[in-house]
């Protein structure tokens, strides 16, 4: 199993507003390629020295290969239209984490 995960730091007064725009644009546009069996999102409880709130979006698949399709292929539109939506209210960075036990 692979994770695909992309950490959000997203300012207070937007919140909402990405919460709701990436449970009904992101997450669903991702899904929609078939590269992923799942979705999670989780946020961080315990923030210390961030000034917004950080969240985790993880996708599963079953394949490295998959994974690399969605970034070559797929990732590029989103992560644009996500970018034109929040412009300089967060920051982000992605890992690819592969389960071994």
């Amino acid at each position: 199993m692979i994770l695909y995960n992309i950490t959000f730091n997203i300012e207070p007064e937007i919140q909402e507003e990405w919460l709701i725009w990436m449970n009904l644009h992101y997450t669903p546009y991702v899904l929609d390629t078939n590269l992923f069996t799942e979705v999670r999102i989780f946020k961080l409880l315990n923030e210390t020295e961030n000034q917004g709130h950080t969240y985790s979006v993880q996708f599963l698949s079953d394949s490295l290969e998959k994974v690399n399709n969605y970034l070559e292929n797929h990732a590029p539109e989103i992560v644009d239209r996500h970018n034109k939506a929040f412009h300089y209210k967060h920051v982000s960075f992605m890992t690819i984490l592969e389960s071994v036990a």
